[in-house]
């Protein structure tokens, strides 16, 4: 199943893998597992890098033609629900609204800066929705 999808490059989900492929050349930029596999991804707009979360995020990037991959994963960031772009270098995260640690994270995508915004605890004793409002 295609998770994302840029003129260059798309994210594809197999079995709790993901893997980012270049279309033009059908390389294998980066690969990864998931437990309970990914729930989201992003690719930039300008094929500059690319995220993909689930239990964990995964950040690939080519900034200045060198290709890097980054994992974020801890105790109170796990289990990324949605994603988005605010800006060419800024990700907001929103992690799982009836997790324990539910917050929204932003994260700078040129120096790999992560930190937690707020706590979303908005639908924390709710029952289940996927219309998630953040």
């Amino acid at each position: 199943m295609i998770l994302e999808e840029t003129d260059k490059l798309y994210l594809y989900d197999s079995y709790g893998d993901a893997y980012l492929i270049d279309k033009e050349s059908r390389d294998i930029l980066f690969t990864d597992s998931f437990y309970g596999g990914p729930s989201c991804a992003l690719i930039d707009p300008n094929n500059k890098y690319a995220i993909v979360a689930g239990k964990h995020l995964t950040l690939w990037d080519c900034y200045e033609g060198n290709n890097k991959l980054t994992k974020f994963e801890t105790e109170q960031f796990c289990w990324i629900e949605r994603l988005r772009l605010i800006n060419e270098n800024t990700i907001q995260i929103l992690l799982d609204p009836w997790f324990q640690y539910s917050a929204i994270w932003e994260l700078t995508v040129s120096n790999k800066s992560l930190f937690k915004i707020s706590d979303f605890m908005k639908y924390k004793n709710l029952p289940y929705t996927d219309n998630i409002v953040w």
